[in-house]
């Protein structure tokens, strides 16, 4: 038997066939050159060389190379490794990595009226022209105030040298291969309003060959056969609707597409109009852990393979335990029994106003069940219904219509808590076609529909079609969301300390502020009228953002709750000394402002006026405050401290966050670390407050709540993905000393304090 050994005309064959100079060619050698040194160590008949004419050459390379890819890796991966090439560049995606790639040549930033916009990369590929642009400095005055008023939304396009305009859609199409000059056109910044910043924006870019150093990841795609599961409380006999369509292979993760395509309307099984309500998502490993799973941009979820289908797209880190189940977990709602309906005329008067309010007290009773109309409201968009009923009526179907008028928003409906009170809104935007507002005497049409609830879940496994290394983490990082879930309690000269938790308080879906002691026995109800709760330095007091948006300071000794006259905002921060507290809220002028009040409501002060600033917290002198304000759309946000006494802020340096939600930024007591969310707002980073010395503490843990200490623990809630379950840890950064809190403690950590 002979051995099949590569030979340097087929290799180069190959690499003349899909290989290019430069990141492409040692793209070709990382993945071609390991997959002809694993085939050569297998024997292998050599009849397919034969009496072969040298026109076949190539075509035999390529035959032959699919043929070692088959026996090394699997017949379902040969049409990704050969026949797709792909790559994967973080930040921008898939790519072909056998087409030039280009980059942007240098920055290019242009600043009007004090607003910049900065082009800072762009990556051309043969599909696609990718560009990372940031906006800055755009006041909060120029954007709408009202959800149906809508701001800018022309999008910007590439002029090439010739004329041709290339307009944006997710990305910038292909720019032809021999072009190496733009000009970036944004008509206006997305989502101002008219004539409040400046419009018609134009940035010149040059573009240069990608450089060596450029980061393409090797690509594994595989379309995995379907092994049917248990699917609970669902008959054998019944087709799996969740359905793993594409795999890839990314190096360090794999993303994992797939639909669901389960439509309870088209169930014969179930009464018509029946519909199926997601309640958890949720993946496991063999050794029956929770696989922590994130989402990117850098992805575009898979076609579905029918109208309707939902598809969706998981990233797993390589450290869980094949195989992996993913569930899908809800209810099917069907209506029982006919609808039910009652009507009643109301005088609206000829002109309601903004805020009018009429009592009514008006009995109905539908379904068995006795509803009262408590009260009514109108508003410049629509009218409130007020409702309170007996005990399990909202878990129907309840909606409200107004006859003779169609709505544009709003609607009714059970949800999975029922609470006795409840509300019914419809409005009547002033939007392009919509009917008048209505008005004089109205008739209202309450509708019930019974409806019964069924549990229901369904499951898929997948497993790697070769063994895989698990991810070594990073330099640095304290845990890993499998190390969380192997933490000891906290010692017992801890739980004498305090957190502040929000959660839901009730099966009335009220939240509310919850003083818990680290114990997990303590427990106390701060307010459940109120949110964004910030503990003071030493423990005894609470202050938080009521449901009027007033500011509120509730003593914990006296229980005494007191307003802050004329303070009304979010985003608390509790000077180190007490005496103070910097808030994110409103000048009179509507614009979004970080201010400063001292804590018995005297001396406010704005001290920024830029667009949806967030707080970081103060230093331990209590002379600087330091605030960040994002770029737009999030992916980069500008940390600035402002001294007290002079007045002056000043920007210190910028946090590559990468993702467009919240950040979430705090200070250590003792001033020299920001703790903040980054990578898709699930680890946790940590930065001086010079800019230096960026770690990552927690990897890819589904991190919400973080607060320090005084005392230098740092506290932070996870939350599982698409769930509301929660768990609480506490570590020391430094040292990555670790416990979990009570399981007691649930919802979003708001403020720690351990003496």
């Amino acid at each position: 038997m002979n051995e099949w050994t590569s030979t340097p005309r087929f290799e180069e064959s190959v690499r003349q066939s899909f290989g290019v100079p430069g990141i492409r060619s040692a793209f070709v050698d990382k993945v071609y050159g390991d997959l002809i040194r694993r085939a050569s160590e297998k024997p292998r008949k050599n009849r397919l060389f034969f009496g072969l004419q040298p026109a076949g050459i190539v075509a035999l390379a390529i035959l032959s190379l699919m043929l070692i890819v088959t026996l090394v890796i699997g017949p379902q991966r040969v049409y990704a490794a050969i026949l797709q090439l792909l790559g994967y560049i973080p930040g921008v995606g898939i790519v072909d990595p056998s087409y030039p790639i280009r980059t942007l040549a240098e920055p290019v930033t242009v600043t009007r009226d004090g607003i910049s916009i900065t082009v800072t990369s762009a990556v051309l590929t043969g599909d696609r022209t990718h560009i990372d642009l940031r906006v800055f400095g755009v006041p909060s005055s120029a954007y709408p105030d009202r959800e149906d008023v809508m701001g800018c939304g022309q999008q910007p396009y590439l002029r090439l040298p010739d004329g041709i305009q290339l307009v944006h859609k997710g990305d910038f199409p292909p720019i032809p291969a021999d072009v190496n000059e733009a000009i970036i056109v944004i008509p206006c910044i997305s989502g101002t309003l008219p004539g409040t910043v400046p419009e018609n924006w134009e940035l010149p870019l040059r573009f240069v060959p990608a450089p060596p150093d450029l980061t393409v990841i090797p690509v594994i795609e595989s379309f995995p056969s379907q092994t049917p599961s248990a699917m609970a409380n669902t008959p054998t006999a019944e087709i799996n609707p969740l359905r793993i369509l594409k795999v890839l292979d990314i190096g360090d993760r794999f993303v994992l597409m797939g639909e669901f395509s389960y439509n309870a309307a088209q169930d014969a099984s179930l009464p018509a109009g029946s519909w199926w309500a997601i309640q958890r998502i949720s993946i496991t490993g063999a050794d029956g852990r929770d696989v922590p799973q994130s989402s990117s941009n850098d992805f575009s979820l898979p076609t579905p393979t029918q109208p309707g289908n939902v598809t969706w797209l998981f990233l797993l880190d390589k450290n869980f335990v094949p195989p992996v189940t993913i569930t899908y977990a809800g209810k099917i709602i069907s209506p029982v029994g006919g609808k039910e309906q009652a009507e009643f005329e109301f005088d609206a008067g000829l002109n309601p106003k903004d805020g009018m309010v009429w009592t009514v007290n008006k009995d109905f009773k539908l379904g068995g069940y006795n509803i009262r109309l408590v009260s009514i409201e109108s508003s410049s968009r629509g009218y409130s219904f007020h409702f309170k009923a007996d005990p399990g009526a909202s878990a129907n179907a309840i909606s409200v219509d107004i006859a003779g008028y169609s709505p544009n928003c709003g609607g009714g409906g059970g949800g999975e808590l029922f609470p006795e009170e409840f509300d019914r809104n419809i409005c009547y935007a002033d939007l392009p076609g919509a009917s008048e507002f209505p008005h004089g005497k109205i008739n209202i049409v309450i509708n019930f529909q019974a409806l019964v609830r069924q549990d229901k879940s369904f499951q898929v496994q997948w497993s790697p079609d070769t063994p895989f290394a698990t991810s070594t983490p990073q330099s640095g990082v304290c845990l890993t969301s499998n190390a969380i879930t192997q933490l000891g309690p906290a010692p017992t000269n801890l739980t004498g300390g305090t957190a502040l938790m929000y959660e839901k308080l009730d099966e009335n879906n009220r939240w509310g502020l919850v003083l818990y002691g680290l114990d997990g026995i303590r427990k106390q109800v701060v307010t459940s009228a109120g949110n964004w709760g910030a503990l003071s330095p030493d423990g005894g007091r609470v202050a938080y953002s009521a449901l009027d948006n007033g500011i509120h300071i509730f003593d914990l000794d006296s229980q005494i709750d007191k307003a802050l006259p004329g303070a009304a905002g979010y985003n608390l921060r509790w000077s180190t000394d007490g005496t103070r507290i910097a808030y994110v809220g409103q000048g009179n002028n509507g614009e979004s402002s970080v201010f400063v009040v001292n804590t018995d409501g005297t001396q406010p002060r704005r001290i920024s006026n830029l667009a949806y600033g967030s707080l970081i917290g103060w230093s331990p002198d209590g002379a600087q405050l330091y605030f960040t304000i994002p770029f737009t759309g999030g992916a980069a946000w500008k940390v600035f401290s402002y001294n007290l006494e002079s007045h002056e802020p000043r920007e210190l340096f910028t946090i590559e966050n990468g993702t467009p939600k919240f950040l979430n930024p705090q200070l250590s007591p003792d001033g020299n670390w920001i703790a903040y969310r980054g990578r898709d707002n699930s680890s946790l980073y940590l930065v001086r407050t010079d800019g230096t010395d960026t770690r990552l503490v927690l990897d890819n843990a589904g991190v919400v709540g973080i607060q320090w200490s005084r005392s230098g623990w740092l506290g932070v809630s996870l939350r599982k993905a698409n769930s509301d379950e929660s768990t609480v840890l506490i570590l020391k950064p430094d040292t990555c000393e670790a416990y979990l809190l009570p399981a007691a403690l649930h919802g979003d950590l708001e403020g720690l304090f351990i003496p």
